[in-house]
């Protein structure tokens, strides 16, 4: 069960990594990130930024918890908590007919729907799974070749999570891509 913590732990991470860093390897990527939460039509405009800013914080805490040892079981609560209230919003916009960029690792893609609900749901399953193993299995020894195993698996799947939507894209006969937002970086 340790092993399975351990790839679910990288899992995890490497997601919400590639999430925080693709929202902020520019100006322009946090901009429009900013711009994607205002299609959403939940906030009023001037807490949009303050939002943006707590998104990256709480997916930035995630990482930085999951990789302490001592911090896993904060991390993974956390990341259940964030994936939590994601999801939620994604459900109320497309309740209201809004379908805003899906922005989540930073890149323009297709309009928020269902397969990003479920994307989300089962990472919260994963950290939900995860808590439990992390405290169940807490200080147990690890193989060193077991451990790498988990790892190396974790990659490939947390790939599979972030390049979802171009995964779908090469299966479907017309792609929709949602209209980059149009934020204060003018684009």
């Amino acid at each position: 069960m340790a092993y399975v913590e351990l790839a679910g732990r990288c899992l995890l991470g490497l997601v919400f990594l590639v999430a925080v860093t693709g929202k902020l390897r520019s100006r322009t990527a946090f901009d429009d990130f900013v711009a994607s939460v205002a299609q959403f039509g939940l906030l009023p405009e001037r807490w949009l930024p303050l939002t943006a800013r707590l998104v990256l914080t709480g997916e930035a805490g995630i990482v930085l918890l999951l990789a302490l040892p001592a911090t896993v079981p904060a991390g993974y609560a956390l990341a259940i908590g964030v994936l939590g209230i994601l999801s939620a919003g994604m459900l109320t916009a497309v309740r209201r007919g809004r379908r805003p960029a899906c922005l989540c690792f930073g890149a323009a893609g297709v309009p928020i729907g269902a397969r990003h609900v479920a994307r989300n749901l089962l990472l919260a399953a994963i950290a939900a799974g995860g808590l439990v193993a992390s405290v169940a299995t807490s200080g147990s020894p690890m193989r060193p070749a077991a451990a790498l195993l988990a790892v190396a698996t974790a990659v490939p799947l947390a790939a599979l999570v972030v390049r979802l939507d171009d995964i779908v894209e090469l299966f479907t006969a017309s792609p929709v891509r949602a209209k980059p937002p149009v934020g204060p970086s003018g684009r």
